[in-house]
């Protein structure tokens, strides 16, 4: 019974000794400077890196964003495949995106500036980069129109320069918000509906009106087919089903919306019949297959 008391009490004391040395005040302090050294050396590393980061971007600043040698020399405005852009000329680029051109490639903000050009109408992408010391090469896809869009309900009148609407190939209506497309649209066609919801012609936007997409699509057959005086001036949608297209030397010409290429190769044969016969066309309805009804002058 002796044995065993003293064997308690030794390992009783035991753990009392070794509880007082690990909490002892001297093992706490040093736990407290290895911390404190540790945050130190974190703290030395952060300062370092954010001394870097200043010293770079300090360089990056006077080497290349303030340095002369890189200031804006010329503009290149090119399509994608690789030709002078149409639409976007060098002073409508300045104007719209706001540009300074007396800073340097490297100050401006290729991203910023791209959105800006892709903001035109007459954009479908764009694309901005560098070329050292002193380039700006701009890539664009332009919209290639093939009609003004007009809509009498809507008040978008037919051919206006100032804020008329086009259409491209795509079916995309865009504003003609240039002189240049201004030039480009004196030779276009017109498509053209009485009545129409705000909806269905919205700039930006593809064409909603189910007769001006038939309009649009004989337009586009029928420039591909006549190339002189026969080409398409205006077409306009009469109805649920049917087109009158009026070219340029005053033939009027029925069309349905639907097999608009046998109906477009009937009025090729009709004009080479009536060339030869020494007439002139004055009105067709090509929507019957057989015996169509046809007006000389």
């Amino acid at each position: 019974m002796l044995s065993r008391r003293t064997s308690s009490r030794t390992r009783k004391s035991r753990e009392r000794m070794l509880r007082l040395r690990v909490n002892s005040p001297r093992i706490v302090f040093l736990d407290c400077l290895k911390v404190c050294s540790r945050l130190m050396k974190l703290g030395i590393a952060i300062l370092v890196m954010v001394g870097v980061g200043i010293g770079l971007g300090y360089g990056w600043q006077k080497v290349f964003v303030e340095n002369e040698e890189f200031e804006i020399a010329d503009v290149k405005i090119l399509t994608t495949e690789g030709e002078n852009a149409r639409f976007l000329s060098h002073d409508r680029f300045v104007s719209k995106t706001g540009i300074n051109l007396e800073k340097t490639i490297f100050a401006i903000d290729t991203e910023e500036l791209q959105a800006s050009i892709e903001a035109l109408p007459e954009i479908k992408t764009a694309k901005v980069s560098r070329r050292l010391p002193g380039v700006l090469k701009i890539e664009v896809e332009e919209r290639s129109p093939v009609a003004w869009v007009a809509c009498r309900s809507l008040k978008i009148r037919e051919r206006d320069p100032a804020s008329g609407l086009l259409v491209d190939e795509d079916g995309i209506i865009f504003r003609c918000d240039s002189g240049e497309l201004s030039e480009i649209g004196e030779k276009l066609p017109v498509v053209l509906v009485e009545s129409a919801q705000r909806r269905q012609i919205e700039e930006g936007r593809l064409i909603e009106h189910e007769g001006l997409k038939y309009a649009l699509e004989l337009v586009k057959r029928a420039t591909e087919k006549f190339q002189g005086p026969e080409r398409p001036a205006r077409v306009m949608v009469k109805d649920e089903i049917m087109l009158e297209m009026k070219t340029v030397n005053g033939i009027l010409a029925t069309f349905s919306y639907y097999d608009q290429e046998r109906q477009i190769n009937n009025l090729v044969k009709l004009v080479s019949h009536a060339d030869l016969q020494g007439k002139s066309l004055a009105k067709v309805n090509l929507i019957p297959r057989r015996f169509v009804p046809i007006h000389y002058r």
